[in-house]
C-alpha cells in the first residue's frame, strides 16, 4: 500500500522515506521475533536439567528428604543461571541479551556533528 503512494511535494517525499524506513525496521523486528519463536529452548534449561540429574545422582546414596531435594534444586538452578549469564553476556550483541547498536551510532553521529 505504501509503495503505491506517489509524493506530490518534498514534505511528502520525506514522509514517505520515513515511513519506508519504519516499515523496514518493523519487518526486521518481525523476523527477529519469528526466529526466536522457532528457535530451540535456551541453553540454560538444558544446563539446569543436566546439573539437577548429576546432583541427584551424587545424593543417591542418601535417603531422599524434602529439604535436601529443595536445596539441591535451588543450587542447581543458581549454577545454571550463572552459567547462562556468563555465556550470554560474553557476547552481548548476539547472545540472549541483545544490545541494539542504534543508540550508540546516533551518539557517535551527534558527537561528531558537535565537535
Amino acid at each position: 500500500m505504501v509503495l503505491r503512494l506517489e509524493p506530490a511535494n518534498t514534505f511528502q517525499k520525506e514522509l514517505r522515506a520515513g515511513i519506508m524506513a519504519d516499515l523496514d525496521a518493523l519487518s526486521d523486528f518481525r523476523m527477529v521475533r519469528l526466529n526466536h519463536t522457532l528457535s530451540k529452548p535456551p541453553v540454560y534449561v538444558f544446563v539446569i536439567i543436566f546439573g539437577f540429574l548429576v546432583s541427584m545422582a551424587c545424593f543417591g546414596a542418601y535417603q531422599p528428604q524434602v529439604p535436601l531435594i529443595a536445596l539441591v534444586s535451588l543450587y542447581t538452578a543458581f549454577i545454571g543461571l550463572v552459567l547462562y549469564l556468563v555465556l550470554s553476556l560474553s557476547d552481548p550483541c548476539h547472545g540472549g541479551y541483545t544490545i541494539d547498536p542504534t543508540p550508540f551510532e546516533r551518539l557517535i553521529e551527534t558527537l561528531r556533528s558537535v565537535g
